[in-house]
């Protein structure tokens, strides 16, 4: 089975990547989308993109299913720009993987600058197993099938993510998908649905889906009101 079948045949629907609002304006202008760190103009790139502690610079990082909440938490903390604050989750249509060259990792890619990546995408149903070695806790009887063990596993994408597999994005409250609403339309890209997810974005998805349950999405829908 490819690395696409193993992860539909789980339940798995998506991968995710965050972003800071400001450069979300950059992917949705270009048919590249998602590009990878070494591909980003020096002046736009934000710590996301510059701390690879991995060393892949040719890949998009991304997890499974659901974003790696506390590293966003860790970037939202050391983003000093006093105007672009927001960040939002760009939901990813796993069919990538027919299509792009990839690798992945049970933890985050990073740790240990990157040892655990592993180049073999037929091994990706590892990152499901009832003990990761990576990860101090076993897999829960509860846990949603769709999710890795360890909610920091990654997959990563060689070279960009172009934009039509872009298919949904995540943010926290009412106010910023307005925002994003309004970029999405003045692009004329509407057809990518928003979501209000504020527990996607930050770590308490995790408990949940431990237990069998799954944090709310709300679809955005404001077709009414242009």
């Amino acid at each position: 089975m490819s690395a696409y079948d193993v992860l539909t045949a789980r339940g798995v629907i998506r991968l995710c990547h965050f972003t800071k609002l400001q450069s979300l304006t950059h992917i949705i202008n270009s048919e590249n989308g998602i590009m990878a760190s070494s591909s980003i103009r020096q002046d736009t790139k934000n710590a996301t993109d510059t701390a690879r502690y991995d060393g892949e610079l040719d890949y998009v990082c991304c997890s499974v299913q659901y974003p790696n909440s506390w590293f966003l938490n860790k970037a939202i903390q050391n983003n000093h720009d006093k105007i672009f604050r927001d960040w939002v989750v760009l939901y990813i249509d796993l069919s990538i993987l027919n299509y792009k060259e990839a690798k992945f990792c049970p933890c985050n890619a990073s740790k240990s600058r990157g040892y655990y990546i592993n180049n073999d995408m037929d091994n990706i149903d590892s990152i499901f197993a009832t003990s990761v070695p990576t990860f101090s806790y076993p897999r829960t009887p509860k846990m949603l099938t769709c999710c890795p063990t360890d909610g920091q596993a990654e997959i990563l994408i060689k070279d960009n993510i172009p934009l039509n597999f872009v298919n949904g994005i995540a943010i926290g409250n009412e106010d910023v998908a307005k925002r994003v609403y309004a970029m999405l339309k003045m692009c004329d890209i509407e057809r990518i649905p928003l979501y209000i997810a504020p527990d996607v974005l930050s770590p308490n998805w995790s408990s949940m889906i431990k237990n069998d349950r799954r944090p709310d999405e709300t679809l955005c829908d404001w077709s009414e009101e242009d």
